[in-house]
């Protein structure tokens, strides 16, 4: 892991949050957002994918004797778990032909998951971005 971690996790960020935009500007219209919700998944996905066992592994075995850092971990990878939990019921009940039926209820499921995915991405940038820091200057 290094400094080109951090730029890729920034690079994500970044492009969640102008395809949360995206599916917030077709949201009127259930039909035409359901292509951009598979756009946003497989972004997601693949920014999920980042951190996966080995990452907060590696970061764990680093920060073992650090106890501040190991807490901080420990709720990292905790909500971590929260927010795949989350991305995967709204996924599941809005991105297949019968998720029509849901259609009423996404807006306010697209809402509750954008504050969550918003507070998840808040959350790296403060308290993994420091961890990352300081584990790829000493590697």
């Amino acid at each position: 892991m290094s400094q080109e971690l951090i730029t890729s996790f920034k690079a994500a960020h970044q492009t969640i949050l102008i395809s949360l935009q995206e599916v917030q500007s077709f949201s009127r219209s259930y039909t035409h957002v359901k292509p951009k919700i598979r756009d946003l998944h497989a972004q997601v996905l693949v920014h999920f994918e980042r951190q996966g066992k080995g990452f907060y592994q590696q970061l764990s075995h680093f920060y073992s004797e650090d106890r501040e850092a190991s807490k901080m971990l420990e709720f990292l990878v905790h909500d971590f778990k929260e927010i795949k939990i989350k991305y995967l019921i709204f996924y599941d009940r809005h991105s297949g032909e019968m998720a029509d039926v849901n259609a009423r209820s996404f807006p306010k499921d697209f809402m509750e998951f954008v504050d969550a995915l918003i507070a998840r991405i808040k959350i790296e940038q403060e308290y993994l971005f420091p961890l990352l820091n300081k584990f790829s200057q000493q590697h």
